[in-house]
């Protein structure tokens, strides 16, 4: 293949501009000659006339590329990189491209960013979709055993400090747990009294709309109740509780590391588990089955609404049904679970407050996962006590 005479009349007038490189073509050989300041002022100018100008692709056949650095005043990391990134164009189109003229220093500093280029991204193995699928639900196993133990030693750590604070109740952060219960606690009726309210109207519809197929509509209402006791309020509190006050916990624990106030507690004798991890777990133990109940009696005060839409019932009516249906084994299966469920919250949110580093992405992370993981376990306990407590028939 030849050069065409357009080619290189290009070239001969971007030879008279002059503006650190000229092209020169002899026999075989397609030079590139260098001259003036190859620095990171100049880069992006000469990139462009470089690309524009230099990389027609009739030029590149069986000839041999020379890049000459003998007029070269000056060259940096940014210079550097321009030079080997046009070898690299031409090695590409097949011209076997060499360096000549060039100055020690300037060759060092070439053949680093040489190197630099090679290793600095590496070739990965694609992988499959279904591999990659496979590799996440190994990790995830893998990461429920870690978290499992991490949970478990974290549960020890309380448990040591809680026995340690009843052997010296003077110890015990009354003034913390007082405030962690009004924060965790009544500050969070509002909201769990509002969903539950909605949550148990639904029920209550949902229930006769499906059941009016069969002639049952008044059915719903021991649906309703039954529902409600054992399962949906305590699992609507739990799940308000972690993504509030769980998430709170990680938040504040997480910017005290951050700012490295937990250190500094350590360093004049203060055990953090005990004043900032033991008020808190002990709150949400305290206030969780108070919140349960309140949720019971909002998801049947809801249901009660919609059975005077629906079903025309009273109140009396209403709470006549209601006795019929349900007994207290049905009140305390829903009580026995707040205490265990409001432990998991404390544990996961302050464990991951801890695991914060320093950043505010670590931070947001860690509040994410904090809240997901609790709402995880949450669900995992609740389902064991409800298979556990119907096998007992309880």
């Amino acid at each position: 293949m030849t050069i065409t005479k357009d080619a290189l009349e290009a070239y001969s007038h971007y030879e008279d501009n002059r503006v650190g490189f000229h092209v020169e073509h002899e026999s075989n050989i397609f030079r590139l000659k260098i001259t003036g300041e190859w620095t990171i002022r100049e880069v992006a100018q000469l990139q462009r006339e470089i690309d524009a100008i230099l990389m027609p692709s009739t030029l590149f056949s069986d000839h041999v590329g020379e890049i000459e650095l003998g007029g070269l005043l000056k060259l940096d990391v940014a210079g550097a990189w321009l030079i080997n990134s046009t070898r690299k164009k031409w090695s590409r189109r097949g011209l076997k491209t060499r360096f000549a003229g060039a100055r020690s220093e300037h060759h060092i500093l070439i053949d680093e960013v040489r190197r630099s280029d090679k290793a600095g991204q590496p070739q990965q193995r694609q992988k499959s979709p279904f591999q990659r699928s496979l590799d996440d639900a190994l990790k995830g196993i893998g990461g429920i055993g870690s978290d499992a133990l991490m949970i478990l030693g974290f549960l020890g750590t309380i448990a040591a400090t809680f026995t340690h604070s009843l052997l010296h109740p003077k110890r015990f952060r009354w003034v913390a747990f007082v405030h962690q219960l009004e924060h965790v606690g009544f500050r969070a009726i509002g909201i769990v009294s509002l969903i539950c309210f909605l949550i148990g109207a639904v029920i209550l519809q949902q229930g006769v709309v499906q059941l009016s197929y069969y002639g049952a509509e008044p059915l719903a209402v021991n649906m309703l109740a039954v529902l409600s006791l054992r399962e949906v309020g305590v699992l609507l509190t739990a799940i308000i509780v972690a993504g509030r006050s769980g998430s709170a916990f990680t938040a504040e624990i997480g910017s005290m590391k951050m700012r490295e106030e937990i250190d500094a507690m350590r360093i004049i004798g203060l055990d953090p588990i005990e004043v900032l991890v033991l008020p808190r777990v002990l709150a949400l133990v305290v206030v969780v089955p108070l919140l349960a109940f309140v949720g019971d009696m909002m998801c049947l005060l809801g249901g009660a609404m919609m059975a005077s839409f629906y079903l025309g019932l009273d109140w009396a009516g209403y709470v006549d049904n209601l006795h019929a249906s349900v007994t207290m084994n049905h009140f305390l299966a829903g009580m026995i679970k707040a205490p265990f469920v409001a432990l998991i919250i404390g544990i996961v949110g302050c464990m991951e407050g801890f695991k914060v580093e320093g950043s505010a992405e670590s931070l947001g992370y860690h509040v994410t996962v904090s809240v997901v993981k609790a709402i995880f376990l949450v669900i995992i306990v609740d389902a064991v006590f409800a298979m556990f407590l119907a096998a007992i028939g309880f």
